[in-house]
Formats: C-alpha cells, sequence, structure tokens
C-alpha cells in the first residue's frame, strides 16, 4: 500500500519566476507580494499542485499535459521536479490516503485520463486546471472501486483542502456545460469504471437472486403444465 501525497505550491505571477539569474532580484517583487497576499484575504489564492505516488510526481498543466517526474519519497520540491511549472513556490504537502495501485495499474489511470480529457489543448485556468487533475487522480487512486456504490452519499477526499481550487469554483459557478471538469464523473472513467456506476457486490447478489427465483418459477410453471398434461391423458384414457 502506497501513500498518495498532494503537493501545494504557492502559483506567483509568470513575469515573476521563482529563480532569477541575478541576486538583486532574487526576491518576489511588490506586485507578486500583493498579488499573493490579497487573494487570501478575500478567501481565495491562486495554487498549484501535484501528485506524489510510488516515487513519481504527477502534474498537469497547459499544452504539456500530464507530466510525470521523478519524486523525493516524502513530497516537497526538487529542482527536476519543479522543471515544468517554475513560476511557483512550494507550500505544503498532505498525504491524502493510500493506494493498492501498482505501476501498471496507475499508469493504465494516467493513460485513460489523457484519452478522456486531461490533454494539453483542454487546459483551462478555471474549467480543467492542475487543481481539477491532482484532485481526479487522487480519488481514483484511493477511492478505487468504492466509486462503484451508488448510495446517493457524495464521494470525495476528505484530506483534500477545498481552499485549493476555490477561485476556480467561484469562477465557474454558474457554468453547467461539460467544459468543466467534473471531479467525480471523471475519476470514475480514469479508476476504468465507466458504464458500471451503480453496479455493487449487493446489486449483484440481488440481481443473481431474482434470476434464480425466475429461474425457479418458470421451472415450477412447466411441471404444472406436465401435470396438466399427463392428467388429460388418464382422463382420455380412462373413457
Amino acid at each position: 500500500m502506497d501513500n498518495v501525497t498532494l503537493n501545494i505550491y504557492d502559483l506567483l505571477p509568470e513575469s515573476q519566476p521563482q529563480q532569477q539569474s541575478s541576486s538583486s532580484s532574487s526576491q518576489p517583487s511588490a506586485s507578486a507580494n500583493f498579488f499573493r497576499s490579497l487573494l487570501p484575504s478575500l478567501g481565495f489564492g491562486a495554487y498549484h499542485t501535484s501528485i506524489d505516488v510510488r516515487g513519481f510526481r504527477y502534474q498537469f498543466g497547459a499544452n504539456m499535459g500530464i507530466v510525470r517526474t521523478s519524486s523525493p519519497g516524502v513530497g516537497g520540491e526538487t529542482a527536476h521536479s519543479l522543471r515544468a511549472m517554475p513560476n511557483c513556490t512550494y507550500r505544503e504537502s498532505i498525504i491524502l490516503g493510500q493506494t493498492w495501485c501498482d505501476q501498471s495499474e496507475i499508469n493504465a489511470t494516467i493513460q485513460r485520463m489523457r484519452e478522456d480529457k486531461f490533454t494539453g489543448d483542454n487546459y483551462h485556468l478555471a474549467n480543467r486546471n492542475c487543481n481539477h487533475f491532482s484532485e481526479t487522480f487522487a480519488m481514483a487512486l484511493i477511492l478505487g472501486s468504492d466509486l462503484l456504490e451508488d448510495s446517493g452519499a457524495e464521494k470525495k477526499l476528505d484530506r483534500y483542502p477545498p481552499w485549493v481550487n476555490r477561485l476556480a469554483r467561484a469562477g465557474t459557478v454558474l457554468l453547467s456545460d461539460d467544459t468543466v471538469c467534473n471531479v467525480l464523473a471523471e475519476a470514475r472513467v480514469a479508476a476504468g469504471l465507466k458504464g458500471k456506476v451503480g453496479w455493487t457486490l449487493s446489486s449483484l447478489d440481488n440481481n443473481t437472486k431474482k434470476s434464480t427465483s425466475a429461474a425457479k418459477g418458470s421451472q415450477k410453471k412447466e411441471l404444472t403444465e406436465k401435470q396438466k398434461a399427463a392428467l388429460a391423458k388418464l382422463k382420455k384414457s380412462s373413457k
């Protein structure tokens, strides 16, 4: 069983990369600091996220799509893992849960996400961003077959911080078209459960019992008809 770790980064304006060539500009500018301090005071924030599992880091971005790099064993940042997203500073890492998936199953999950909607040209800052990817991917890995349950209760990751993608959700609250990421529905697709939602072990058992009962009922009906035929023959022979 392996940990699924969420890495969270403060996202800086593109004009303020994390690393600068001159020492005099190594600190974020006043505008960058204003950008970072204003949004949290309004209950929002601009964040980038990635997922660490089994020694690899997965993240989603514009044009590049889903990218896999190596990762440290306990989350955090490395120069190698940050190469795809240079305009951010590391904030924290949170273990969201555990997964039983081996590497081949993880690869299959990523492939299904790429074939579904998580391609580089589908990236959108509000409708489909890195945080949508992180939550969807983590949900598929951690909840897995539990996503089959259709009990009416909302499936979610209890440890996934809601504030990470609050800014994007505020921007899409009035939208209902399929361009907006539906995390739960797409996690089911990523887990390979498309078309199987609502079929649980209990429902399969109930359907098996119903089929058995129906078969028994038809068998009883068939025996009754035979008995009637036999009785008819007896009546004819007795005349």
